[in-house]
């Protein structure tokens, strides 16, 4: 696909006509992705709040996104900071419903995404948007028996470090879905983590013995190329290797344990992917 055919496609998931209005941006920009082949980068900032075209100020978690080449990665052109106000120039998106359709998917609900065209304004401070930003910064602690999590709004979960056998890990628990803003849970989580909790010995020891029963062939396979290696890793040493660096756990009981390699992939983090119902099915390497 050429340039101009991608900003073809990207312009045609948006309404023709722009409009102005001014946005607050989340903690979130800056990213971008490229999906294979194409020559372009796609941008994207969240919002957390607007002023639409009418004056009216809208709460919602939105996006601004738009196109940029390689020679503009340094500032994505637009230079957009997290938790600032800008007047912009977008185009709503308006997504194909057939596109969808092709995969048996439902449209989603974009209503608050648009193509950013133009920065119109910097660093404003209209009145609505920066009682929206001061209610987004509010700090929220929750004390329990385990420890403290603070919330990370942005990524929807909180946060803490808890002992975890003879060392610590981060731990990071999902907010509860139905948990209104300014007043969020994670008690779905929390009890997911404290049935952990309960006999972590028993737990890690599973988790370990089944990240060394997916990924010893691979682990000695890197080994190899190591000059200085000369005995074969076995399950029981894979085992001791790693150590649980970070545990994410999710609302519908799903866990994510991170663990530190011990150099059997050379600082590569391992995961592991497990069910609500406990069942181990996946162990992988990454980053």
């Amino acid at each position: 696909m050429s340039e101009s055919s991608e900003r073809a496609a990207f312009d045609g998931r948006h309404a023709a006509q722009s409009i102005e209005i001014t946005v607050l941006t989340g903690q979130s920009v800056g990213g971008a992705g490229k999906p294979g082949g194409a020559l372009l980068w796609t941008p994207s900032a969240d919002l957390i709040a607007y002023i639409d075209e009418t004056g009216a100020p809208v709460t919602a978690n939105g996006r601004l996104s738009w196109l940029a080449t390689e020679a503009q990665r340094d500032t994505w052109i637009h230079n957009l900071a997290p938790l600032t106000q800008y007047r912009v120039r977008v185009r709503r998106a308006a997504p194909d419903p057939s596109e969808y359709a092709k995969y048996n998917m439902p449209v989603p609900d974009l209503s608050h995404h648009f193509a950013l065209d133009d920065v119109l304004e910097r660093d404003l401070h209209v009145p609505a948007l920066d009682q929206r930003r001061e209610e987004w910064m509010q700090p929220i602690t929750l004390s329990t028996d385990e420890g403290r999590f603070e919330l990370d709004r942005s990524l929807g979960w909180f946060s803490g470090d808890l002992p975890w056998g003879e060392g610590r890990v981060s731990v990071s628990l999902t907010v509860d879905d139905d948990a209104p803003e300014g007043a969020e849970t994670c008690d779905r989580a929390l009890a997911r983590l404290r049935g952990l909790l309960a006999d972590v010995p028993a737990v890690d020891a599973r988790w370990r013995a089944f990240a060394a029963s997916e990924l010893i062939e691979s682990a000695n396979a890197w080994q190899r190329e190591d000059d200085e290696t000369t005995e074969p890793v076995t399950p029981a040493t894979f085992a001791q290797r790693i150590s649980l660096s970070e545990l994410v756990i999710s609302s519908d009981g799903s866990v994510t344990p991170y663990y530190d390699d011990g150099d059997l992939f050379f600082g590569h983090a391992i995961l592991i992917d497990i069910e609500p119902d406990d069942s181990l099915t996946d162990a992988y390497i990454a980053g």
